[in-house]
């Protein structure tokens, strides 16, 4: 009988315990994600700090990395990869993701970055690329 009372209150102490389900792998990447690297949903752009960051960062000539996410109109992930060193861009695309794209990861070298405003638009371009490229990195409407 005792092992019983026993075995009762503990199905009762183990139904009162709180029903919390640990993280997923995939949820800690997402929100890793969002809090390390721009994002920019058709012109919605989350973490703009990281930005203006790098921009400052590249400004006093420091070592300097960047990672963004652009989407496209149908929803796929572009990844995008800045290094800054020794006054040298170095961009890394992947749209291996994009059904529409070349699905592979591009190189380029750019010698400028430069901040291009037009209106309450600001373009931040690659200029000075190898192969006379000049590259979007990101576009950015003010209210």
């Amino acid at each position: 009988m005792k092992n019983l009372l026993a075995l009762g209150i503990l199905l009762l102490l183990a139904g009162c315990q709180e029903n919390v389900q640990p993280e997923t792998i995939e949820q800690t990447e997402v929100e890793t994600v969002r809090n390390d690297r721009v994002i920019d949903h058709n012109g919605e752009i989350e973490n703009l700090e990281l930005l203006h960051q790098f921009l400052k960062d590249t400004e006093d000539n420091k070592q300097s990395s960047l990672e963004l996410t652009r989407y496209t109109i149908e929803g796929a992930p572009i990844y995008w990869r800045v290094e800054y060193q020794e006054g040298q861009y170095n961009i890394e695309v992947d749209n291996r993701e994009d059904n529409f794209g070349s699905q592979n990861i591009e190189n380029y070298q750019c010698g400028e970055l430069n901040e291009d405003v037009t209106g309450s638009l600001t373009d931040y371009n690659f200029k000075s690329c190898e192969g006379g490229y000049e590259i979007n990195l990101l576009s950015v409407t003010s209210d």
